[in-house]
């Protein structure tokens, strides 16, 4: 709420122009860029106070802009914050909440997502004249009934064009990486195993005339093993294909996608939707596959930050800020664009390979991401820039949501918010 007071303040308060000396003159209609980190900690850059990670791109932003000290994500998972950033509401209100393990969309081809009946920010300013862009991450489900359908997808919920994945980056998109295999799934392949044995020894039982059981019994009991086994593969050993999927618009570009050229892509991407719509207005959101793991990083930045692994994603993922920013600047949007950057939700830091942490910092804050009950899982990083109309280097204290960005980007591009449905 003080978010949108004070940028309310900001873009209606002449008083307020004159205090800071801002520009009487405003776009009416601006460029919103919105950049979401996954799993990124609010500990993890330089302007939330580390002093060993890079991330100058990002600290740029808050130098020239406002920081916000108290971000609140609504939930300490990617699927259910990610639904609460799109449509302003708690996820409960959406049905993208769960009460028990299944938080978030565990499968690419899974039924659920984002109800059509939600109205996200890309919608309503889609409906003002804006080109709304998503490059990235969606993890907001695809189809309904058929494989075909895209109920969930993207473009069925006011984006103009998707270029990304529509689940979201797991181990098992990475070869050599263990598979993050569900729990019920681990399970099902014991018992199989534990069955395939117990049908080889009665097998061998009868061959040797240790058992009398006729074969019959043995081959419908083989036959039910065989079936279990290729149940059990076809949903885990194929996860890289099913799960690890590009998409342009409704079209499969890669599958299984090639990690090693992901980022590149992408920051292809989103140079390229900048350029094609410099004239705008654009909502362009830039929904990163960093820093999840498995934490995938191109060789330019392998081994260059002082934290391993993770510390090399993060510096990876600002220089990926910064290309996009440069992008702004070559076009001459700079002044002409509101951008923000956040993260989804606090660091994952129960991610290790080995003695290596392989999730980030969430700095005072007790807990991280999947714990929800300690502020580490909902504390988050949040700055946003405005040249010429919000104060460069201010920071605010109070508290503020990922929630808030919704009716403050529908204000921008003078749309009304919709009166069918409670808001937060």
């Amino acid at each position: 709420l003080c978010f949108r007071r004070y940028l309310l303040m900001a873009l209606t308060s002449c008083s307020f122009w004159n205090t800071f000396g801002l520009s009487a003159t405003m776009d009416s209609k601006p460029n919103i860029l919105l950049f979401l980190a996954d799993d990124l900690g609010i500990g993890d850059i330089g302007c939330y106070g580390n002093n060993t990670i890079r991330t100058p791109n990002i600290d740029r932003l808050a130098r020239e802009g406002v920081k916000l000290t108290q971000h609140i994500a609504a939930a300490s998972l990617c699927t259910p914050s990610r639904a609460a950033f799109l449509t302003g509401r708690y996820p409960i209100r959406s049905g993208m909440a769960s009460s028990n393990r299944y938080r978030a969309l565990q499968w690419n081809a899974g039924s659920g997502g984002l109800p059509a009946n939600e109205t996200t920010f890309a919608r309503l300013l889609q409906q003002q004249g804006y080109t709304t862009g998503l490059i990235g991450k969606w993890h907001q489900g695809v189809n309904c009934e058929s494989f075909n359908d895209h109920c969930h997808h993207p473009l069925s919920h006011g984006f103009d064009y998707f270029y990304g994945m529509p689940f979201t980056l797991r181990n098992s998109c990475q070869e050599n990486k263990p598979s993050e295999l569900d729990v019920v799934l681990q399970a099902m392949w014991l018992y199989g195993q534990i069955f395939i044995f117990a049908v080889l020894t009665v097998t061998a039982g009868k061959l040797t005339g240790l058992v009398s059981t006729r074969w019959k019994i043995i081959a419908c009991f083989t036959l039910t093993g065989s079936l279990f086994f290729i149940y059990w593969y076809s949903s885990c050993g194929f996860v890289q294909y099913w799960n690890c999927v590009l998409m342009r618009n409704h079209d499969v570009t890669e599958q299984p996608m090639r990690l090693g050229r992901t980022a590149s892509l992408m920051l292809k991407e989103a140079e390229s939707f900048i350029k094609r719509n410099k004239n705008g207005p654009f909502l362009l959101f830039i929904s990163f596959l960093h820093v999840h793991t498995p934490l995938f990083t191109t060789a330019k930045f392998l081994g260059k930050s002082r934290h391993g692994l993770y510390g090399d994603n993060v510096e990876e993922m600002d220089w990926m800020v910064g290309r996009i920013l440069d992008s702004l600047d070559k076009e001459g949007l700079k002044n002409h664009t509101f951008t923000y950057f956040a993260s989804d939700h606090g660091g994952h830091l129960e991610a290790w390979d080995g003695s290596a942490q392989l999730g980030g910092w969430n700095g005072i804050y007790k807990g991280g991401k999947g714990m929800g009950g300690w502020e580490g899982g909902i504390r988050v990083p949040g700055v946003f820039r405005w040249p010429g109309v919000l104060p460069a280097g201010t920071v605010i204290d109070e508290p503020t949501s990922l929630m808030d960005i919704y009716p403050t980007v529908v204000h921008l591009a003078g749309g009304i918010l919709p009166q069918d449905r409670y808001g937060d």
